[in-house]
């Protein structure tokens, strides 16, 4: 762990890996099963862990793309090689390819929010069809309740309730941008892969099937009974993905 004076006071960097040559960064839970196999760089991004927390104007998807700017004239890269992003994180990674294609290579997203679309009704429909099924209903409660005002443990006890649908079912968070990318997208010159997952209602394969058409030559996988970490759930086939997405020239270790 290193702190870096280039970013925002307090970021740090994390670098996982084996001297494998694949370089990335990234933002999102987890990917744990890639250790082994590729160097991964993890950038903190400013607002978390030990960063200084910048003005609520300067916390938007679009400036935290900033930040992996950051890091890459901090590597002294002229182009990022793989640029991957989970989530928000692919919010984050998107952004930095509408606004600087020339800076990256390769493009991941996996289960990424479509900054400023209308994921409502894909959303609405798997909801739906979630609430069919009576062990999920408690957790569907958690996650439309309210947490203002709640303790400590009220807060846990929704998050217990809730926490069964995020690996298979659903992520709890929304989109409150004030931006839109759909309209940009033509702006990514990046070899891109999309992965999404039938089971996720928030990050939708409906937001990535918007993603694919916006992105000339975008490649996009989408697994069933999946929620939002198909690395986790899907294993073995994302990791699959990923090779056959990398050029032979980078072997997995």
């Amino acid at each position: 762990m290193t702190e870096n004076r280039v970013f925002a006071a307090g970021e740090h960097i994390f670098r996982i890996g084996n001297d494998s040559t694949l370089y990335y960064t990234v933002h999102g839970d987890g990917l744990v099963s890639l250790y082994g196999r590729y160097t991964l760089l993890l950038l903190e991004l400013r607002g978390n862990g030990k960063s200084s927390r910048p003005p609520a104007s300067q916390m938007a998807s679009w400036n935290l793309a900033e930040d992996v700017e950051f890091l890459r004239q901090e590597l002294k890269l002229e182009r990022i090689p793989y640029l991957m992003g989970h989530s928000g994180g692919g919010t984050v990674a998107t952004w930095y390819a509408i606004r600087l294609p020339e800076r990256v290579e390769n493009l991941v997203l996996l289960n990424h929010q479509l900054e400023g679309f209308d994921n409502s009704e894909s959303m609405k429909a798997i909801l739906q069809q979630k609430q069919k099924d009576p062990e999920l209903r408690p957790a569907l409660g958690a996650w439309t309740a309210s947490w203002d005002n709640a303790s400590d443990k009220e807060f846990a006890a929704f998050f217990r309730n809730f926490f069964q649908l995020w690996n298979y079912h659903l992520l709890h968070g929304k989109n409150s941008s004030q931006r839109s990318q759909e309209a940009e997208l033509d702006s990514v010159r990046a070899r891109t892969l999309l992965i999404f997952a039938t089971d996720d209602p928030i990050c939708t394969p409906t937001q990535g099937m918007a993603t694919k058409n916006g992105i000339a030559g975008s490649e996009m996988v989408v697994y069933d009974k999946c929620g939002h970490f198909p690395w986790i759930e899907k294993k073995e086939e994302v990791i699959k993905e990923l090779q056959e997405f990398f050029p032979e020239t980078h072997p997995l270790h």
